[in-house]
């Protein structure tokens, strides 16, 4: 078999090939090395300087330093220096990060300044929470041994110190500086206005409502409100010692607003409660007071340690409120509390016992949640009265309507007793009309065939009968006229009336009235139709025995018997007179309709009426329901 032989041709395109590949590789190498950027590099260790007894002298300490725990009295102005890594400050526009400093310092970089914040001043105490990002001049930057030195001003009690040191490039420290300038400053700041804003409505709410819980919650987020703008001074002058004890104290008098705000809203503000919060804020005075003078870190841990203790106890409280209670605002409440405990626990075990100066405090968003709380209630309560007020008016409308109505039925009321007083005025006029007009008249006619009467008949009876029939128009009349007259009268009063005016005509004719009334019947009412009824049947039967029965007496009776009155009309009749050759006067032509009538009259009472002789002569008896 022939080996392959490669000509001169082929070689020479291998060759370009590879130098192609291998100048692809020599790039690909060098846009990486220069893209890549050191990852930055934490320092825990530094040298600290400060002033002794023995004049200055210089010892190694772990970063983070707090002030309050390594050296609880010192005062003044110490230098840190560290030795940064070289690798961590080849990379373009070198940073550093800090994340507490304070309160007050310098920073030099191989002997030139290159920062500082504040003034020689003694500074507010406060938790120094700002973060800092301090950029390195490329010019200062050796290629090996460079050292930074941090001068820290502080004073006792004012949580002076310094946090570990980040150094790399500015790119890489960035975002974490803007995320705890976002939590730490920007975010206080507005959780400032929130609270200081929220202090203002509580106050107006507790002024407008005269209600304790919205002074409370007014007390406690204005309380808040100004410790976290406190942490922002650093010039205080000579009420220095004046604001460290106010802003220590802060704290309790927000815990103690807090809580009896948070008894109010579940309506267990007594004064059992009042008195264990007042002995809790009378505890807190002496501790701070004694810090203040005494200097000892083990008295703050104790005042935070009883605040700890107090929010606890307020959430367990609101848990078994809630839970008895089933109420959803002590639900709320007790979430509120519980995140407030969690977070005060978690401040006290990192500053108190492990006593990390690099730690935030996490303890002053834990008011966010109340704040929620306090809104939803806001809420709930104009929805409550929204629907107080929606139901007020429903009533409101409901009462109106009614009382339109009850006028409705007093102005038909009202204009049933006008129609009434108008009716009565024409009656009485249409009365007096009659009275005064047609009676007149009639009694004038009936005087002169009176007086004709005397004379020596002419024409047989005929005036006797103008005589009897002009005083029976007269009697009608005035029965007529009686039952339009206003006021009610007893049946008995309205028969002793028609008794007055058929008398006459009775002797006249030669009959004899007996009246036989009960005492019991007397009193007896009907409505004015009805009484008119009853006298126009009885005055009928009367008009009949004048004309027909040729009686000599006629006996009408009137008695009661429970719900009934029993009337009734008796003649002795022609057959029963004592003396038949007496001259009687001649019978007076009679109607055909008034027996019918009499029955029409009493069946529009229902009442029963029975006509037709009897053993005595002729009757008419009528039974008349009195309901």
């Amino acid at each position: 078999m022939t080996g392959l032989r490669r000509t001169p041709a082929c070689q020479h395109r291998a060759g370009v090939w590879a130098w192609a590949l291998g100048l692809m590789l020599m790039l690909m190498l060098m846009l990486q090395s220069a893209g890549v950027q050191a990852e930055p590099v934490q320092v825990r260790r530094a040298w600290i300087t400060e002033a002794g007894p023995s004049g200055a002298r210089e010892r190694e300490v772990r970063l983070p330093d707090a002030w309050e725990h390594t050296a609880p009295r010192r005062d003044g102005a110490v230098r840190y220096r560290l030795d940064l890594p070289d690798a961590a400050l080849q990379v373009e526009r070198p940073a550093l990060y800090l994340r507490r400093v304070g309160n007050i310092f310098r920073v030099h970089l191989n002997g030139q300044s290159v920062a500082e914040v504040g003034a020689y001043t003694r500074p507010l105490p406060n938790y120094n929470q700002q973060p800092q990002l301090v950029r390195l001049p490329q010019a200062l930057v050796q290629p090996s041994g460079n050292r930074v030195e941090i001068e820290v001003i502080g004073a006792p009690r004012r949580e002076a110190g310094l946090s570990t040191v980040w150094v790399g490039a500015i790119a890489e420290l960035e975002p974490e500086y803007e995320r705890a300038m976002d939590v730490q400053v920007r975010g206080a700041w507005l959780l400032a206005s929130a609270c200081a804003t929220m202090g203002a409505l509580g106050m107006l709410l507790a002024w407008r409502t005269q209600q304790s819980m919205y002074g409370w919650f007014a007390v406690a987020n204005l309380v808040w409100a100004w410790r976290i703008a406190a942490l922002s001074s650093h010039d205080a002058g000579i009420w220095i010692q004046a604001l460290q004890w106010a802003f220590e104290m802060s704290y309790a008098v927000f815990v103690g607003a807090i809580a009896m705000f948070l008894l109010a809203m579940v309506g267990r503000d007594h004064t059992i409660g009042r008195q264990g919060l007042a002995a809790y804020i009378g505890i807190t005075l002496v501790l701070s007071l004694a810090n203040a003078v005494l200097n000892l870190p083990v008295l703050r841990t104790l005042h935070l340690l009883l605040t700890l203790l107090v929010t606890t106890a307020m959430a367990i409280y609101l848990a078994h409120y809630s839970f008895k209670e089933r109420s959803r605002t002590g639900a709320l409440l007790c979430l509120g509390a519980l995140t407030g405990v969690a977070f005060g626990a978690r401040d006290w075990i990192a500053f108190r016992l492990h006593h990390d100066y690099e730690a935030y405090t996490g303890a002053r968003y834990a008011i966010v949640l109340l704040l929620f709380v306090m809104g939803w209630r806001l809420v709930e309560d104009y929805a409550r009265t929204l629907v107080r007020l929606r139901e007020m008016n429903r009533n409101l409308q409901d009462a109106v309507d009614h009382k339109q109505h009850e006028l409705e039925q007093l102005f038909e009321t009202r204009r049933e007793i006008e129609r009434q007083q108008a009716t009565t005025a024409e009656r009485d006029r249409i009365l007096r009309e009659m009275h005064d007009g047609l009676g007149g008249r009639l009694v004038g006619a009936i005087a002169l065939a009176q007086q004709l009467g005397q004379q020596p008949p002419t024409e047989g009876n005929t005036l006797q009968e103008l005589q009897l029939a002009l005083g029976d128009c007269l009697t009608e009349l005035r029965l007529s006229l009686d039952s339009l007259e206003a006021d009610q009268r007893t049946l008995g009063e309205a028969l002793a009336e028609l008794r007055f005016r058929v008398e006459p005509s009775l002797r006249a004719a030669g009959i004899r009235l007996v009246w036989s009334v009960d005492d019991s019947a007397m009193s007896a009412e009907l409505a004015a139709g009805a009484t008119l009824q009853v006298l126009r049947i009885v005055r009928e039967a009367f008009t009949n025995i004048i004309k027909h029965a040729e009686a000599s007496v006629v006996r009408l009776t009137l008695r009661r018997e429970t719900d009934w009155l029993e009337l009734s009309v008796l003649d002795n009749g022609r057959e029963q007179r004592p003396d038949r050759n007496i001259p009687r006067p001649a019978p007076l032509p009679s109607g055909k309709r008034g027996l019918s009538n009499m029955r029409t009259r009493a069946a529009s009472l229902g009442a029963e009426i029975e006509i037709g002789p009897t053993a005595e002569g002729w009757g008419v008896q009528v039974r008349l329901p009195l309901a």
